[in-house]
């Protein structure tokens, strides 16, 4: 697969105070693309609940380059641009284009995955790991090591 995009429309909730989308927005419409990928890849929202594992966030990274007003749809791509050998941490890239083809934003994601019963990162269930392999991969992709320490 070489990419992965899907186009969100703007609602008048997306709006901050200064008319333009707000920036949680765009972090929960990223999320929210991520969970459709999955899920139209066999692997829905509550199959994570029932594994007892799921992907979670420890740094956001966004970079805001033009505005996004109401009534402007955006088109966000998903790639994946880091992963473990275990599928235990992985990076993901997200880039935000207007509907006239300018980038908008794009958002860089760390993350691991989270056993939901001890709340403690852990490796995905070798059907997870298969679901997370076929997100398409960016260029610059890397294999990471398996764990950093946390603070």
């Amino acid at each position: 697969m070489d990419n992965y995009s899907k186009i969100y429309e703007i609602r008048w909730s997306d709006l901050d105070a200064n008319g333009h989308v707000n920036y949680a927005t765009y972090v929960d419409a990223t999320a929210d693309l991520r969970f459709r990928f999955f899920t139209e890849h066999g692997f829905p929202t509550e199959k994570f609940a029932q594994v007892g594992f799921s992907p979670m966030y420890t740094t956001v990274h966004a970079e805001f380059l033009r505005e996004v007003l109401v009534d402007e749809t955006m088109n966000i791509t998903y790639a994946l641009s880091g992963l473990s050998p275990s599928g235990i941490r992985w990076k993901a890239h997200h880039d935000i284009f207007k509907s006239n083809g300018k980038k908008a934003a794009s958002i860089d994601l760390e993350g691991t995955i989270l056993n939901l019963v001890t709340r403690k990162p852990a490796p995905p269930t070798p059907e997870l790991l298969q679901t997370i392999n076929m997100i398409p991969h960016t260029p610059d992709f890397e294999v990471l090591p398996e764990m950093r320490r946390t603070r």
